[in-house]
């Protein structure tokens, strides 16, 4: 049957394991893609402009924030990222479950916009494991992963705004648990587009 697409919005703190999760649930249904946003930090390792992000400049960012081009933007760690309206309102019309890997301060942007999302957190089992998972990306230095623990401290007061927690500790299981949420999600009745009707003519 014919369903309505939507948003869902996966946070964590940095280390948390959204960008892993987002990419196996994009293999499991051909209904999900992926939102690719737009920043203004370099690229990197192996990093390709169009498929991981939009890479632009800070002059280029700040003209299409005055052309209202962004659902949400925001500064995070000295570099800003935006998702973009109209990419976002065409694969939602196009029937697809759009993932959008993004910060806590994004997520609260759509929100106060009463923008319709689903709201996924990712969180390391304790702070310990973070903080190791942190220092283990190896792409940052010392002062920024101290900037990047502070920072996700901050995040994880957020919790509460959320539809839902998954806890990040075995990551297969936390995969199978934003798979299951995004199945329940899919089967609302409001997702579906004239069910009866739809029943009926078959």
């Amino acid at each position: 049957m014919k369903k309505k697409g939507f948003l869902v919005t996966i946070a964590s703190p940095s280390g948390g394991g959204k960008s892993t999760i987002c990419r196996e649930i994009l293999k499991l249904n051909n209904s999900f893609t992926y939102s690719i946003s737009w920043t203004t930090r370099p690229l990197r390792g192996e990093e390709i402009d169009g498929k991981d992000y939009f890479f632009t400049d800070v002059e280029d960012f700040k003209k299409k924030i005055k052309a209202d081009y962004f659902l949400e933007y925001a500064k995070v760690h000295g570099n800003y990222y935006g998702t973009s309206k109209e990419y976002i309102n065409q694969r939602i019309a196009d029937e697809l479950v759009v993932l959008l890997d993004i910060d806590v301060q994004g997520v609260q942007l759509i929100k106060k916009q009463n923008y319709p999302v689903v709201s996924i957190f990712i969180l390391p089992p304790d702070v310990d494991i973070l903080r190791q998972r942190l220092k283990a990306r190896g792409t940052d230095a010392k002062d920024t992963v101290k900037i990047r623990m502070a920072n996700s401290l901050k995040e994880i007061e957020y919790i509460g705004d959320y539809d839902y927690l998954v806890i990040n500790d075995d990551l297969k299981q936390a995969i199978d648990e934003v798979d299951c949420i995004l199945s329940a999600e899919m089967n609302r009745v409001s997702r579906y587009v004239n069910p009866i009707e739809q029943f009926l003519k078959r």
